[in-house]
């Protein structure tokens, strides 16, 4: 009686505008695999004469669970709050409810496919516009004359149901991407980036399922996210962006590495090689381009905080040796110190070894003049005062570096 029941209401046909449930959907869908194609076609132009759509809002309602939320074990810990609040309260989907989306969204796709080819569009033109946003597929709608047998209002109305049941059925995804994640923070690349990719990678891996193989969709859809946030590490991890297969490489050899230094042993480069199968030259060029970015602002290990971009030579500026304009320097000294006293040029040339000699000290010159160390020390600095006072002193600073 019952199975008499069920039967029935799939093969009821649909009152005009009628709006479905998906659980009535799910009925109607429910059938094995090899019938599945011609239930769905059947289907697809029950809803076209009907007019019928579908009450996704309700569904929305009662996956959003407000009340107790949703165990996340595996969430990472990244700033963005109001997303993990959001995601929380999202209701998981189960195995059994991974089979029914996947069965809602191919009949949905393939009406919309179907309205598009009764639009007279080329089958390169369909596969193209069903990967892109419900917009896009909705003005390809417009431009194009609409058959009598079809409403266009309706048909822009199952285009944007199809962007929501594909919202809807990656949100019930969300938490697959959050393991993989996990295991990959810290490499260079935000967290929220990284989920962000993973998130972005759902949508592929929804338009490759095959609910037919008797396999779960969180099994098939986390090869997809592991292969959107290494791609997403790969390119953004370093400020010079390597290859995808040197990266792979190096990170062959660098566990080769480690495996050789717990057996106690620094292999080279053609051991590396001969496990990992490749030359030794290879090996040795893949780690010469090992190399890492430093910011010009990181401090140097030094008292006075000082940046590396500071010592870096401004190659603007024209060299001292260069900015030097041709002279004697003896002659340049000597015409500077020209209106002094004897007794304090010769104080000057050989407290700074002006003559080509040795610099002497206080002390020293005292004892040959015969006068104190403190005598010496006035003298020098009074004919400093005379020359810097006479502007004696700019013309010999084109000879100080």
């Amino acid at each position: 009686m019952v199975l008499a029941k069920l039967f029935s209401a799939n093969r009821s046909r649909l009152k005009p505008s009628q709006v479905l449930s998906l659980a009535d959907l799910d009925l109607r869908l429910d059938v094995i695999s090899d019938r599945f194609k011609a239930t769905v076609n059947r289907l697809i132009e029950q809803f076209s004469v009907a007019r019928a759509s579908l009450d996704l809002a309700a569904y929305r309602a009662e996956r959003t669970n407000t009340d107790s939320p949703a165990a996340l074990p595996d969430f990472p810990d990244f700033r963005d709050s109001g997303y993990q609040a959001d995601l929380r309260r999202i209701s998981q989907m189960d195995r059994a409810e991974e089979f029914r989306m996947a069965r809602r969204h191919e009949f949905l796709r393939s009406l919309v496919r179907s309205c598009l080819d009764k639009q007279r569009i080329d089958a390169a033109s369909i596969d193209d516009l069903m990967k892109r946003p419900a917009r896009e597929i909705i003005a390809a709608v417009r431009a194009r004359p609409m058959p009598r047998r079809l409403d266009a209002a309706w048909v822009e109305l199952m285009v944007l149901q199809l962007d929501e049941l594909r919202n809807l059925y990656v949100e019930g995804a969300l938490y697959i991407v959050l393991g993989t994640v996990n295991r990959y923070r810290g490499l260079g690349v935000d967290t929220a980036d990284l989920i962000q990719e993973g998130n972005a990678s759902l949508f592929q891996a929804i338009d490759g399922f095959d609910w037919r193989r008797d396999v779960r969709f969180r099994t098939y859809a986390q090869f997809w996210v592991h292969q959107a946030v290494l791609k997403m590490l790969y390119n953004n991890s370093r400020t010079v962006r390597l290859p995808i297969w040197v990266q792979k490489v190096l990170g062959k050899i660098r566990r080769t590495q480690e495996a050789g230094r717990r057996d106690g042993q620094e292999l080279s480069h053609a051991e590396i090689g001969k496990r990992i199968g490749i030359p030794a030259e290879k090996v040795s060029w893949v780690l010469s381009t090992r190399r890492y970015a430093v910011s010009l602002d990181a401090e140097l290990s030094r008292d006075d905080g000082g940046s590396l971009a500071q010592m870096l030579p401004d190659e603007r500026l024209v060299p001292i040796p260069d900015s030097i304009p041709p002279g004697n320097l003896q002659e340049a000294l000597a015409e500077a110190m020209a209106d002094l006293p004897g007794r304090e040029q010769g104080i000057l040339r050989r407290r700074f070894g002006l003559g080509g000699t040795e610099p002497q000290t206080l002390g020293e010159i005292a004892a040959t003049l015969g006068i104190t160390a403190e005598r010496v020390r006035q003298l020098q600095n009074a004919a400093i005062e005379k020359m810097k006072r006479h502007g004696k002193t700019r013309q010999l600073q084109a000879y100080v570096e």
